[in-house]
């Protein structure tokens, strides 16, 4: 009745098994030594069925539309809850959940010259897993004390303008937010309501051009050229949103010769030496981003 429509149907089942064993603590004041925290091991096990629904419709022979629902899953563990022997040694946290909808077209123009797909969607994530440093201990608190939405668009395109030369390029927007997060923080509790996701860029954005000019066919022996850019947009560390990197972008070039027998390159990333931090500590502490930084790679193909 519909030969253009296609129905997508699919159930996954997961099951996991989680052992976690500390060691104990002791002070050796005193005969026998005074024990502290004594050793201790726990388990949990976690199960999920997580169900996909899909509609694939073909709107021409080298485009189609289609909508897509899966449920995502993430399985609990085992955490501390602090130093504290009164506290319980370890403790089980829950799955995290998502809902994730997705909408978008697939698409070829010029005899497949050009690709260019386009993605929305909109996941909700509850039970959401936030890990917490807990000072001066330097201990990782893991609870289910947060809800999560995300909302954005993808964009994908590739094209082969010139024979030899390849174009791509993506973008991707990501708005993600806490719509409920309660911490604790130095004993208190903290509301952290609309406080946007960690280690997610707002916006990513890659645009690479390579070209490849063949010097001898008969030995595939190629000459090939490549630069990059990225571009990453605001990103914050800690669910504070205190720690923040602003926009930055980054060049790579390359450039060498491909063969049957051998590949040799010549490489640069960060060619700008752009300076970023690349994942930085809700306490403070940064981990700036490689710098510049240049060299060469030989492939023997045996």
């Amino acid at each position: 009745m519909f030969p253009k429509l296609d129905l997508i149907a699919g159930i996954r089942y997961d099951y996991e098994n989680k052992k976690l064993a500390v060691e104990g603590e002791y002070q050796k004041d005193g005969q026998p030594a005074l024990v502290t925290q004594p050793d201790t091991s726990a388990s949990a096990n976690f199960s999920a069925f997580s169900p996909k629904l899909g509609l694939n419709y073909e709107v021409a022979d080298n485009s189609n539309v289609y909508l897509t629902y899966n449920r995502g899953f993430r399985t609990g563990g085992l955490t501390q809850l602090s130093s504290d022997p009164s506290q319980p040694p370890l403790y089980p946290y829950k799955p995290e959940y998502s809902n994730n909808l997705e909408a978008g077209t697939k698409n070829t123009f010029f005899k497949d010259r050009l690709r260019l797909n386009v993605a929305f969607f909109v996941t909700t994530v509850t039970n959401a897993q936030v890990p917490t440093l807990i000072l001066p201990e330097a201990i990782t608190v893991t609870k289910n004390t947060g809800k999560l939405t995300s909302k954005g668009a993808e964009l994908e395109a590739a094209a082969t303008p010139l024979k030899g030369l390849e174009v791509d390029y993506n973008f991707g927007y990501t708005n993600a937010r806490f719509t409920s997060l309660k911490v604790s923080q130095n004993g208190q509790a903290v509301d952290l309501n609309g406080r946007k996701q960690i280690f997610t860029p707002d916006i990513t954005s890659m645009l690479a051009a390579q070209y490849s000019y063949p010097v001898n066919k008969k030995q595939s022996v190629k000459l090939i050229g490549r630069v990059e850019w990225k571009y990453l947009g605001t990103e914050f560390f800690d669910l504070a949103n205190t720690i923040k990197q602003s926009p930055y972008h980054l060049i790579n070039l390359k450039i060498g010769v491909s063969s049957k027998l051998f590949d040799v390159f010549f490489w640069s990333r960060n060619t700008g030496n752009q300076k970023y931090i690349a994942y930085a500590y809700d306490f403070g502490a940064v981990h700036l981003g490689d710098p510049a930084t240049y060299g060469g790679t030989l492939r023997i193909k045996l």
